[in-house]
């Protein structure tokens, strides 16, 4: 539109400005610069609006775009997205920069990049370019799960994505990549990024630094001096949730008294757990007979990560061919998880016990049953381990049990057994799981008095803590319990990827965990349960069909257990006082009635420091809701 006026006249009364002149405002409709305002004839809204902008747009870096409307974005901000190099991503072990400069947005990736990073970003331009840059260079989806890292010394305007192994200093490959940025970056920069990146990088802003921080890294000193990784910190209501406390909740101290037992092995433990999943699962069959290979026959190293190099043929994914033997069931738990009437919550509460198929089917990814030949030794260690947990909870869908909402806070802080009732507990089957709702870790691990104070100032709920969902238990063959190893079902909030849930291996003991997986075989084997109705039959449809299952979940037995065998906790019970050794013929359900089942012992074993964490990516398995590795 041609202005009627000098561009130095006022568009509303044509005084002629004089060089130098303030005060003069212009006026702008649709992007485009109409004419200049002269101090006498705007209005006071016009006059504070014209100071407002002054301060917050960035007009010396406007740019015209095609349809030849001026874009002025903020100090800090962007009005146009740039696709280019930058030295940072010549690294290999450097997948993404991106830097505001001048009103732009710079973004650089290569080759080596990982394609899925581009989820990262925000749907619409910044996706949009990312994602044709990623294309233009040729780029493959790696799989790699992306965390948020603070960065000390990082340039404002900037961000990166990095493999892991470039910002610690041991160089392994955890197979992660890391969203770098700085504590006081530009706040302008988050608009670039998905919700849930967002999120959690404004959660560093303007905080703290963290004990142990990552070096600044420049373009001409690559790779730069790196520290070690540094601690996570994460209190859980007062609950420390790492370092050595947090691994003597699990599995018990270092030593333990002659009377207490040998001290618990780990390795050997979870060895010993591995091969009986194997075995159970029928893996060991199929591994013979598929491959011509003996699980006893291989290495040790090839056992922990379940997974054997091969030259003239694939890599042999051991982990992956044993989740496969539970694909029917697992496939069928997803199915009926889209059509349950009953939705998981967003913090798990409010439980109903066909909420078992959801929590089973979200263990594990589906990209977990099919080898992936990139993934790191730490990844396939992880990898291995949410396997074996994985299926032996499938191993136990003959055997699930469900604790009403009234009685988990019972269940899960009853008082310890004596060894004579220890040695006396019997299971159902060769393999169990328990569910019930939240109950938070530090209400678990705490003493009478601690439980007492917990309850009366209401911190009892789970909210974004470490609470308990139930365990998975083996039995030997005559029934009674197989002390090896047990799981424990646990739920927590990651600040990245949501809501998860995941077994967490424990050992049997005096301990915290330990005294809480024979809290749970003590209900199995003592209390009354009530059994799960029939299956109710399919009046019409195709067999197998999803409709058919939707109309199915829907009946009344169903809803009570039936589809998932699922008996409910009716009468929670304290094992006798004396018992002999349990015999087969004598069935699990006898005993005197109890409540909460007398005082409690102190705390479950030792105090716990506060402000320390675990990284338990062990099951993916940290899952999102739905978060899957």
């Amino acid at each position: 539109m041609a202005l009627k006026t000098s561009s130095d006249r006022c568009l509303r009364c044509s005084t002629l400005r004089d060089a130098g002149e303030g005060g003069w405002n212009a006026d702008w409709r649709q992007g485009r610069k109409q004419g200049l305002v002269c101090p006498d004839c705007q209005t006071p809204e016009e006059a504070a609006e014209a100071l407002v902008k002054t301060a917050y747009l960035d007009y010396g870096n406007e740019a015209v775009g095609s349809d030849g409307a001026a874009r002025v974005a903020p100090f800090g901000g962007w009005h146009s997205i740039d696709v280019g190099h930058h030295p940072l991503v010549d690294d290999p072990a450097i997948h993404l920069a991106a830097q505001v400069e001048n009103g732009r947005l710079a973004i650089a990736v290569s080759a080596h990049s990982d394609a899925a990073l581009q989820e990262t970003f925000a749907e619409g331009p910044c996706r949009t370019a990312v994602s044709a840059a990623l294309n233009e260079k040729g780029a493959r989806p790696q799989g790699r799960p992306i965390s948020v890292q603070p960065l000390t010394g990082w340039p404002q305007d900037s961000v990166m994505i990095a493999e892991d192994r470039a910002l610690y200093a041991d160089d392994q490959d955890r197979g992660e990549l890391i969203l770098g940025f700085a504590r006081d970056m530009n706040p302008h920069l988050l608009d670039a990024f998905a919700p849930w990146a967002a999120d959690a990088m404004r959660s560093h802003l303007h905080s703290a630094p963290q004990r142990s921080t990552v070096e600044s890294l420049v373009a001409s000193a690559l790779p730069a001096p790196r520290p070690g990784r540094p601690a996570d910190k994460a209190p859980d209501n007062g609950m420390a949730v790492g370092g050595p406390m947090w691994q003597r909740f699990w599995f018990g101290p270092e030593s333990q008294d002659a009377t207490d037992g040998p001290t618990f092995d780990f390795i050997s433990a979870v060895k010993q757990f591995r091969t009986r999943v194997m075995s159970d699962s029928g893996a060991t069959g199929v591994l013979a007979q598929e491959h011509g290979l003996h699980w006893d026959d291989l290495s040790p190293q090839q056992h922990e990560l379940m997974h054997i190099p091969r030259t003239a043929e694939p890599d042999l994914d051991v982990a992956s061919l044993m989740l496969r033997t539970r694909s029917d069931d697992w496939t069928w738990d997803g199915a009926y998880a889209r059509v349950a009437p009953h939705r998981l919550t967003s913090d798990l509460t409010g439980l109903h016990p066909t909420d078992i198929s959801a929590l089973r089917w979200g263990l594990v990814a589906p990209g977990a049953f099919a080898p992936d030949r990139r993934l790191s030794p730490q990844s396939r260690s992880t990898h291995a381990l949410a396997a074996v947990t994985t299926t032996a909870a499938y191993l136990a869908v003959d055997h699930t049990h469900f604790i009403p909402e009234s009685l988990a806070l019972d269940v899960t802080t009853t008082a310890p057994l004596s060894a004579g009732n220890r040695r006396a507990l019997t299971l159902p089957g060769p393999w169990s799981m328990v569910l019930h709702e939240p109950v938070p870790l530090s209400t678990v691990h705490a003493d009478d008095e601690e439980l007492d104070t917990l309850l009366s100032e209401g911190r009892q709920a789970s909210g974004v803590g470490h609470a308990v969902l139930g365990c998975v238990l083996a039995a030997h063959a005559d029934h009674t319990l197989d002390t090896t190893l047990g799981l424990v079902l646990m739920t927590s909030v990651h600040p990245q990827r949501g809501r998860q849930w995941y077994l967490q291996p424990a050992a049997y003991g005096d301990h915290g965990a330990g005294q809480l997986l024979y809290s749970y075989a003590a209900q199995l084997a003592f209390s009354k349960w009530r059994k799960p109705p029939a299956p109710p039959e399919q009046e019409r449809g195709k067999p197998g069909s999803t409709k058919a299952l939707k109309r199915l979940a829907k009946h009344p037995d169903a809803r009570a257990g039936a589809l998932h065998r699922m008996s409910i906790l009716t009468s929670p019970r304290r094992p006798p006082r004396s018992l002999k050794q349990p015999t087969l013929s004598r069935p699990p359900g006898h005993g005197c009635s109890t409540g909460r089942g007398g005082a409690r012992s102190g705390p479950n074993g030792h105090a716990l420091a506060s402000g320390m964490r675990t990284a338990t990516s062990s099951a993916r398995s940290t899952r999102t809701v739905r978060s899957r590795t």
